[in-house]
């Protein structure tokens, strides 16, 4: 199964071998998008993802970088020359993506490492996907979306299991998660706490203690109260 790492060392092979020097280009804004021949993409589409990384950047309080983002048809098409066209690489401003993604999801994901850089990521996956979901720029209420699921949430225990991996068909729980936070604690406590936070679940619950006053473990059960009401 392909995975991040994969998918970077394949990406560098086809630039080595000029795979992408024919990809035609278009910029909007910040972002230049790369697109895969032969495949036409209305100008609204490219609006849309140009439009919600200049709002996202806004909302974070970061000055957005320049990003290339590499665009395929469908996730086939790339996991088909062995990619997963569902990623991004922070320290290299590089998006790899499909059509049928929504407009902010991956571009959040450059901005968030500037609010909280890379290094301090592997324990933070909860934090970084359900951010991103949260400012995906689809207008979906994320509580709604998680309920949608089917899953029983007591079972999930996010705040726990989900600190080093979010199943990807789960990302709208960590969703629900971050739009809890932003109702009960407002937009600049949630801000603080994400630029807060280290490589260290012990500092997660330092953290929750200091900008939100109750720890992780009363967070998650105030969190599956407001998600099941």
């Amino acid at each position: 199964m392909l995975n991040g790492v994969q998918t970077r060392k394949r990406t560098q092979e086809l630039k080595k071998q000029g795979f992408y020097n024919n990809w035609p280009k278009k910029k909007f804004g910040l972002i230049t998008f790369h697109i895969y021949p032969e495949f036409n993409v209305n100008n609204e589409w490219f609006k849309k993802r140009e439009k919600a990384y200049t709002a996202n950047a806004k909302l974070l309080k970061v000055k957005p970088p320049k990003v290339n983002f590499y665009l395929y048809p469908t996730k086939e098409a790339g996991i088909k020359i062995g990619i997963l066209p569902f990623y991004t690489f922070p320290k290299l401003k590089e998006i790899h993506g499909h059509l049928n993604q929504s407009p902010g999801h991956e571009l959040t994901h450059i901005l968030h490492e500037k609010i909280n850089k890379a290094g301090n990521n592997p324990k933070n996956k909860l934090w970084i996907e359900g951010l991103c979901t949260y400012l995906n720029r689809t207008g979906t209420d994320q509580k709604k979306w998680a309920l949608s699921l089917n899953v029983k949430i007591e079972s999930l225990n996010p705040l726990n299991n989900w600190m080093t991996h979010v199943p990807g068909d789960l990302y709208p729980v960590a969703g629900s998660i971050v739009q809890y936070v932003v109702k009960r604690f407002g937009w600049e406590k949630l801000l603080l706490f994400l630029k807060s936070l280290k490589d260290s679940l012990e500092y997660q619950n330092k953290m929750s203690l200091k900008v939100f006053k109750i720890s992780i473990d009363e967070l998650q059960k105030d969190w599956l109260k407001w998600i099941k009401n």
